[in-house]
């Protein structure tokens, strides 16, 4: 029976791209897999890479400390996790060949999960998830159905919005991360519904 255990097993042991042989651990998720809001970022980074735990560096603690701020706790009240599961030298955007050898990891542990809403953070996340040639800043905040076909016969929504390192390059507070924070209140909202 395919369970995220059996899925998180096979991710620690994968050669499917050249990643493995850079990678310190695979970073397969953490929060509640019975959450009803998921966050899917782009790839870890050198603190998820060396704790195995996606968003533990400061794009992390900005994440939790919004999402705290709005009522919830990162630990119980939401799942989180990557499009790819082993950090890109030097914090590279995933190439295309690597994202292709890992997809098919997310879209087993999206379906297991099964949340109804989803919010990508970022350009990357988001076009995995959703179909569009728009960019971040003309989709971030609105819903759009998860385009993995298993999500997309369940009508799970995403919602794209901004990376966290993206908030924190533009200082961190002020419009940007308004921005950020009304998405994301916005998502729960609506994963509450």
């Amino acid at each position: 029976m395919r369970t995220l255990e059996v899925i998180r097993d096979e991710v620690k042991s994968c050669t499917k791209c050249s990643l493995h042989a850079s990678r310190t651990n695979t970073v397969f998720s953490r929060g509640n897999p019975e959450a009803a809001l998921c966050f899917v970022g782009e790839a870890p980074g050198e603190d998820e890479d060396l704790q195995a735990t996606p968003f533990v560096g400061r794009s992390g603690k900005l994440l939790d400390e919004t999402i705290t701020a709005l009522g919830l706790d990162p630990a119980k009240d939401i799942y989180v996790c990557n499009i790819i599961k082993c950090r890109p030298p030097g914090n590279r955007r995933p190439e295309e060949a690597e994202v292709n050898a890992c997809i098919e990891y997310l879209e087993q542990q999206l379906d297991l999960v099964n949340p109804p809403v989803i919010v990508s953070l970022g350009a990357t996340a988001t076009s995995e998830l959703v179909i569009t040639n728009l960019g971040i800043t003309k989709i971030r905040g609105r819903f759009f159905k998860c385009r993995l076909p298993i999500l997309y016969k369940r009508q799970t929504v995403v919602m794209p919005t901004y990376h966290p390192s993206y908030v924190l390059r533009n200082g961190g507070k002020g419009p940007v991360y308004d921005d950020f924070k009304k998405d994301l209140e916005s998502a729960i909202n609506k994963s509450k519904e």
